[in-house]
């Protein structure tokens, strides 16, 4: 993966950063109780989703635009098993963005903890319904780069 999460407490470098309060339900959870592997993956989207929404954006208004944020590559790595009920703080970092794309690491760690229970990194590409490049238009980039408007901790609150 390569990148190097910051610690809340380090300097910044100005890197667009959200955390996102969710609660594992007992559909995400196995037989043994514990969050899934594969709904690490819907919870960076519901984190993405987020990052978004706190910026006046909205992936829908994008889609209706005929802009598709795509992943084109996720990786994670499992630390430390999450279980039903537990709440998670997804913290987003958008630490890279191109003329076409961009990168994002997150953190997920239990509310109240300071060890990662599992980190990761996504790579996106700006598309058409066709399947062709865009390219990020000053509008999107200053979106997706700017502070949060909205402050939150949870998805509805």
């Amino acid at each position: 993966m390569g990148y190097r999460f910051r610690r809340m407490t380090e300097p910044t470098a100005a890197k667009p950063r959200s955390t996102v309060h969710i609660r594992v339900n007992y559909a995400d959870v196995d037989r043994m109780g514990l969050l899934h592997h594969s709904v690490y993956l819907k919870y960076l989207e519901r984190s993405r989703e987020e990052y978004i929404r706190r910026r006046n954006g909205a992936y829908a208004a994008l889609e209706d635009a005929g802009v598709l944020i795509v992943v084109v590559e996720a990786n994670l790595k499992y630390k430390r098993p999450a279980r039903f009920d537990d709440v998670l703080a997804v913290t987003l970092e958008l630490y890279e963005v191109g003329a076409a794309s961009m990168r994002i690491a997150y953190e997920v760690r239990r509310l109240g903890e300071d060890d990662p229970i599992a980190t990761a990194t996504t790579r996106h590409a700006l598309m058409t319904r066709e399947g062709r490049v865009l390219r990020l238009t000053d509008e999107i980039r200053a979106m997706l780069t700017r502070d949060e408007a909205v402050k939150r901790d949870g998805e509805l609150d």
